[in-house]
């Protein structure tokens, strides 16, 4: 998703509007270089005017993802389409259940088809995800959308939109693990970077490992403390020493 400013229209009307009016009301002072002067100066005014009072709006489009592989753009393009179905149904479906588990079911559905334009290969941890999980999740949508708009809901409508409104909850929970699972290999690279440069820091002294903290306090802690010799004990053998030598 990007942002994109659409400048409004306004401003222009205004500033062709100038023209029309001095056309109607001053024709022969067009004609003129001071009439045509002001003329410019009034529609420039006005369109700046405008534009500050109609700014325009900021609208989010989709960018398009391209692997390089048609079909899998294609199917990439398809599965966008069916998440924007969901956002719809998201819309129309008054049920705070629903509505928090299709936002996780969109945000999780876009995290994928992001990273899958990143590293197309990818494709095989989520193929049941775009074959099965996401069409059938857009097909419930679908079925409870018509369930709800029947204006009698007997017995049979209301177990069934029950069943769906309890099955949303596991079904977003799937759509979250399928985006995690694509971040597994990642996960393990990372970690696998953290211990080489780990070891390398440790190599230069510029790192202590808490594993070698532990050890050296185990190491410390299993001597014992020499005992110190009082000195009064020492200035006792010194007499004694003193004493035989006299002897």
């Amino acid at each position: 998703m990007k942002k994109v400013h659409l400048k409004s229209a306004i401003p222009i009307y205004i500033a062709a509007a100038v023209w029309l009016v001095m056309g109607l009301i001053f024709p022969k002072l067009l004609m003129k270089l001071p009439g045509l002067i002001a003329a410019v100066a009034l529609s420039v005014a006005g369109y700046f005017v405008g534009s500050k009072v109609f700014p325009g709006r900021d609208i989010t489009v989709e960018e398009k993802i391209q692997t390089g592989d048609a079909k899998l753009d294609q199917d990439i393009a398809e599965g966008r389409a069916r998440l924007e179905k969901l956002r719809e149904a998201n819309a129309a479906i008054e049920h705070p259940g629903i509505t928090a588990s299709l936002n996780r079911m969109t945000r999780a559905g876009e995290q994928i088809f992001k990273e899958l334009g990143r590293d197309p290969k990818k494709i095989t941890l989520v193929r049941r995800f775009m074959s099965y999980y996401l069409p059938t999740s857009e097909k419930l949508m679908d079925q409870y959308r018509e369930l709800d708009a029947t204006a009698v809901k007997g017995e049979n409508i209301q177990s069934a939109m029950s069943r769906i409104e309890s099955s949303m909850g596991v079904v977003a929970d799937a759509f979250d693990k399928c985006a995690d699972n694509l971040f597994k290999d990642d996960e393990m690279d990372i970690d696998a970077e953290i211990k080489v440069m780990q070891t390398m820091l440790s190599g230069d002294s510029l790192y202590e490992s808490p594993v070698n903290n532990i050890r050296r306090a185990a190491n410390q802690a299993a001597v014992p403390p020499q005992a110190a010799q009082p000195e009064e004990k020492e200035g006792a053998e010194r007499e004694i020493k003193l004493t035989l030598g006299g002897h």
